[in-house]
């Protein structure tokens, strides 16, 4: 089995906030997939977008050191494992699968899942969701996700509406299967309150929703809390957080 792989690394988990099914400041150990097809103009990880162009891996010599050493993809699935086991510090909370859009590597993505769950390891899955049935191929081994909706603002995709529910839908398929699940909302200085309200109704009784403000940081507070009020009017107020990627104020991946 192959897998297009990033880096695998062991880190802190930095977004997320307080809410159900988050991970955040628990230790995870880091598979991030190469390949994605959405082009947010706000992603974070643009050199591994293209899947093709990503000639290589990088994996963590020594546990949370940020010292790597290489390997060519097509990644070995068994030194994808071992280069997990090498970085488990005893302390870790989940796997997290990350991208890149690992769901794009369904296959590949659920036979190191199954793996990681016969070690004893917890599954954190980390996806846009705009493909729920590919989602739906890893939901049964899934323990916590956390679910994108992706704002207009983003300009993921043209039809930006359609995917908002194919995103919802991966989370009503990963509920139902048992995972905890929370949606995570990247929102900017574009973002529309009307928007915010319609994620939130699709959202009402499904899964707790984390505002994170697309870094570097650039939307006033005022608005940032306007933007909450909406969603937790109708999500209500135990149902709402803020995130950031808190990984990047301390410096660590």
């Amino acid at each position: 089995m192959k897998l297009v792989l990033a880096e695998v690394f062991n880190s802190w988990q930095g977004e997320g906030g307080s809410l159900p099914g988050s991970a955040f400041g628990r230790r995870q150990i880091f598979v991030r997939f190469a390949g994605c097809d959405l082009r947010c103009e706000w992603c974070d990880s643009r050199e591994y977008i293209d899947a093709s162009r990503v000639s290589r891996w990088r994996y963590e010599i020594e546990p949370f050191t940020g010292r790597f050493e290489y390997k060519p993809n097509p990644a070995n699935l068994e030194d994808v494992i071992k280069a997990i086991l090498h970085l488990d510090t005893g302390d870790i909370h989940s796997i997290s699968y990350t991208g890149g859009e690992p769901t794009l590597q369904t296959r590949a993505l659920r036979a190191l899942m199954e793996k990681m769950k016969e070690l004893g390891f917890d599954n954190f899955l980390e996806t846009h969701g705009g493909l729920p049935e590919a989602v739906r191929e890893v939901a049964d081994i899934t323990d916590y996700a956390s679910v994108d909706i992706k704002d207009e603002s983003a300009k993921a995709i043209k039809n930006w509406r359609e995917l908002v529910l194919r995103e919802v839908e991966s989370i009503r398929i990963l509920k139902d299967a048992g995972a905890e699940v929370y949606a995570k909302l990247v929102v900017t200085n574009e973002t529309k309150l009307e928007n915010v309200r319609w994620y939130a109704e699709l959202l009402k009784g499904l899964a707790p929703l984390a505002i994170q403000p697309k870094e570097p940081i650039d939307i006033p507070m005022a608005r940032l809390m306007d933007i909450y009020r909406v969603a937790a009017e109708v999500l209500g107020k135990k149902n709402v957080g803020l995130s950031f990627q808190v990984h990047k104020y301390l410096n660590v991946l």
